[in-house]
């Protein structure tokens, strides 16, 4: 097997294990996942695909079509072709190793694993206090959005602790 197709395959190993991340509970602007399964299915010559399933086509802005946005802008952006060339030519492409993505695979599959959550657990003493035992539930809840307290209910909780 060519060093190239053996990079391919473990990259298509490490699109399948991040296709079996579950989602964020909180919904960011860039999502870890989707950014890592596009930079990966490129490695592994798979289509890039939507939510729904459908290919994307990806498509790199052309050197007239950079030059056209900078000379449509003020200021100091106007370059000239040769330094447009030079500037494209220098923006680098990954170069990964089997090895190097083995690694992510690892490490990967060993938070997917939860292995050291298991590893370093912490019993209920930390998560329950006894001051306040229902601290970390109120919180989980509140990101969750199952249950929103209210302003009396806030109040009661900093001044009773419950």
């Amino acid at each position: 097997m060519s060093s190239s197709q053996a990079v391919k395959d473990t990259a298509k190993k490490l699109v399948n294990l991040l296709e079996k991340c579950p989602k964020d509970r909180i919904p960011h602007l860039v999502s870890f996942k989707d950014v890592q399964m596009a930079r990966f299915r490129r490695v592994a010559g798979l289509p890039n695909v939507d939510d729904k399933g459908k290919s994307i086509k990806e498509r790199k802005p052309s050197l007239d079509e950079i030059k056209s946005i900078i000379n449509r802008t003020s200021g100091p952006l106007g370059l000239s072709k040769e330094m447009l060339a030079k500037i494209q030519n220098k923006v680098v492409d990954e170069k990964f190793t089997e090895e190097s993505i083995n690694e992510q695979v690892r490490a990967l599959s060993t938070i997917m694993s939860n292995k050291f959550r298991n590893y370093y657990d912490v019993g209920d003493k930390l998560y329950k206090p006894a001051g306040n035992p229902y601290y970390y539930q109120r919180l989980i809840d509140a990101v969750d959005g199952k249950k929103k307290e209210n302003f009396f209910t806030a109040m009661r909780t900093v001044i009773f602790g419950k």
